[in-house]
């Protein structure tokens, strides 16, 4: 685990978590693993949501930091549907990639992600990012997408790792969005806790 912040006991009965911290790359990949394997254990399903970034990537960094299990899956946000499991390299392992087209209603890739969730199945969605979803839809849909799957996540008793990057959004933003999550991690070097 990264030793850039201190998790509390807050984390732990949290059904969605908000992960704030300022960058771009792997940063939601590596603080997401830190805090879904923080108290050493894993879960059974991984469902990776990537709206603006490579889910092959996002699928080779799962594995590398979490090896052939749990059994993974993502969502991704393309401009093109397609079913594109095949294009994923062997070394990753099996997984499952599904595409959504970015000119489909929101609703679709919440209906997407409710359909992975299954309540006998110990269950971390990653959802990377706020930030590229509001980019996407605006603020105020991103603000009920969010509420939506949040409350979807809650009821099939998985738990949802949802990144933002503090340094795209003003102060009453980051309230605004923080009023979603039952927990918020934040680290950075200027709001580390």
């Amino acid at each position: 685990m990264s030793d850039d912040f201190d998790l509390g006991p807050a984390v732990a009965d949290a059904a969605n978590v908000l992960l704030v911290a300022p960058g771009v790359g792997d940063t939601a990949d590596r603080l997401c693993y830190d805090v879904v394997t923080a108290d050493g254990s894993r879960p059974q399903h991984l469902i990776g949501v990537a709206i603006a970034g490579s889910p092959t990537e996002t699928i080779q960094t799962w594995r590398d930091r979490l090896g052939p299990t749990p059994s993974v899956s993502c969502l991704a946000v393309d401009g093109v549907s397609r079913s594109a499991a095949g294009d994923v390299p062997s070394e990753v392992g099996a997984a499952a990639i599904e595409y959504v087209d970015c000119s489909s209603p929101i609703r679709e890739l919440g209906d997407r992600i409710s359909a992975k969730l299954d309540e006998s199945t110990e269950t971390a969605v990653c959802f990377d990012s706020i930030t590229d979803l509001q980019e996407c839809v605006g603020q105020e849909a991103a603000f009920e997408f969010l509420h939506a799957i949040g409350s979807r996540i809650r009821t099939s008793d998985a738990t949802g790792y949802y990144y933002i990057d503090r340094t795209v959004h003003d102060e009453a933003t980051m309230t605004l969005y923080s009023t979603l999550f039952d927990a918020v991690v934040e680290v950075g070097s200027d709001h580390s806790e």
